[in-house]
């Protein structure tokens, strides 16, 4: 695996909100960048910034300047519609809540971005079943499994399609400690199989399990002292 191959590099962001009259600056010229199979957190207050950042390298939130290249490619060159191609092949998100839709088994959930795609490969959605050591569940339906058990298969789910970057929002917030455990174990597999991850926490623990951990503060990242 090539750990220096870049997935996101970004340089002198910043973003700001309009309140009333008055400018907020949200991030200010902040640098960053993460490699193939890296594995790094972010930890800071609510309101630092950190959800704002997320979204922008999620392509979910476009109003911003400096520069950010995803996989290789410029952002700024490319229209709406490469975008959401870009976001749905290249990058896996999974949040604090699971948000499996009932009325499908845990393996049809987990195939959900395989159809929206229009179909992929059969059998990828019970190969990271049996690679997660979760096959047990596959035909089971969301009510009858346990929470951790629904966060890995929202885990599995954003990594259906093979994305190169999985965001993690808060993944173990709604977690005990054994299951945020768990979870962030999950998360280490993603890594060592090569996805970039990149969490956003609030738990120091669980910020420490990463490759790197940095802290938002002031609209910037910092390694912590």
């Amino acid at each position: 695996m090539d750990k220096t191959e870049k997935i996101v590099e970004i340089t002198n962001l910043s973003k700001a909100y309009t309140q009333g009259h008055e400018q907020i600056l949200v991030l200010e010229e902040l640098d960053f960048s993460i490699s193939k199979g890296e594995f790094i957190s972010i930890v800071g207050p609510s309101g630092s910034g950190k959800s704002t950042f997320l979204n922008i390298v999620g392509l979910l939130d476009d109003v911003y300047s400096g520069e950010i290249r995803l996989f290789g490619r410029r952002l700024e060159d490319l229209g709406e519609a490469e975008k959401a191609v870009l976001r749905l092949k290249n990058i896996g998100f999974v949040f604090q809540f699971d948000s499996l839709l009932p009325e499908f088994t845990v393996l049809e959930n987990i195939e959900m971005p395989a159809r929206v795609l229009g179909g992929a490969a059969p059998g990828r959605g019970l190969e990271l079943l049996k690679h997660f050591d979760l096959e047990v569940i596959a035909h089971k339906f969301p009510m009858e499994i346990s929470g951790g058990e629904k966060q890995r298969a929202a885990m599995l789910r954003a990594l259906r399609n093979g994305p190169a970057l999985l965001i993690a929002d808060e993944p173990t917030g709604n977690l005990d400690r054994h299951n945020s455990g768990v979870i962030l174990d999950d998360l280490r597999r993603a890594a060592d199989l090569g996805t970039a991850v990149l969490m956003v926490t609030h738990n120091e623990e669980a910020a420490r399990r990463a490759d790197r951990s940095l802290r938002m503060a002031g609209g910037r990242l910092e390694t912590p002292k």
